[in-house]
């Protein structure tokens, strides 16, 4: 971006230079996720002759470059929450910005560790919305909100999608990850903050146009996109809806996903033990 050297291979080699010959840090590459588009962010900003950090937009390529080195604005703006996608610290905890996060005091948990903890008791675990702040301690309560504000029936999909329990799992974690990147995932328009998204869900109401399974009901939608995502833990296997369940004294079994089981079989270690043990006999 500020010189006419290229580079390949790992993003650190390119990240490090620039911060060593351009004085252009944007932190640590292990910090960082989405690291092409993020730099391609930037790369279109300074096309545009916008500085990057006051966002000020400027006549030339000389005159935006003299400003930055003088006003040592080679840095980004910390204050624009677009860049929030692509550092790591945004998706650690559901419900907080980075500043949050920094802001948490460590001390009070260093000093009591040596307290007894037996009569510990574990505070309900409150669950939050797929579209807003909105946080429930009931699955049901959440629902209910979801249905009611965005119009959003995650019992109802469900139900007619005939959605097992890996199956929601990658729909929450599809849903999440395309509203933390402010991305409607019915048109697969973009917009400039969450708050844009949430009014377009409402407006255009595609929060509930879902797209076809084979976008979503794919294995890197395993991994949640924030690191305490309680949603997930709340998510139903059984065949009533989440709202009609009954409490029950017997202990809920998570069943295995089934939906491949010739491979799983083919491929299950036990399978290859028989093998072997044939071949030696």
């Amino acid at each position: 971006m500020f010189c006419n050297e290229e580079f390949s291979g790992n993003r650190s080699v390119l990240l490090n230079h620039m911060s060593r010959e351009h004085a252009f840090n944007i932190g640590l590459p292990d910090n960082i996720v989405n690291c092409r588009e993020f730099l391609r962010t930037l790369q279109r900003k300074l096309d545009n002759l916008q500085c990057l950090y006051c966002e000020k937009t400027f006549r030339d390529k000389n005159t935006l470059r003299d400003h930055m080195r003088k006003k040592q604005h080679r840095r980004i703006n910390p204050r624009n929450r677009e860049y929030d996608q692509f550092y790591v610290i945004n998706y650690l905890e559901l419900g907080k910005s980075w500043e949050e996060v920094q802001l948490e005091d460590d001390r009070e948990l260093l000093d009591h560790q040596e307290e007894d903890w037996s009569g510990w008791e574990e505070l309900p675990v409150s669950t939050v919305c797929l579209f807003c702040d909105t946080r429930a301690e009931a699955i049901e309560k959440l629902c209910a909100h979801m249905e009611e504000a965005h119009e959003f029936d995650l019992p109802k999909i469900k139900s007619e999608l005939g959605l097992n329990f890996y199956q929601q799992v990658k729909l929450v974690n599809f849903i999440r990850r395309q509203v933390h990147q402010s991305r409607c995932y019915g048109c697969r328009a973009k917009f400039a903050s969450r708050a844009a998204l949430r009014a377009h869900l409402e407006d255009a109401g595609h929060a509930s146009l879902l797209p076809a399974m084979d976008a979503w009901d794919q294995p890197q939608y395993y991994f949640p996109t924030y690191e305490n995502d309680s949603l997930l833990c709340t998510l139903s296997d059984s065949e009533s809806d989440l709202a009609a369940r009954e409490p029950s004294g017997d202990i809920a079994i998570i069943s295995e996903d089934t939906s491949q089981l010739h491979a799983l079989k083919q491929s299950s270690v036990l399978n290859q033990l028989l093998r072997q043990e044939g071949l030696r006999s």
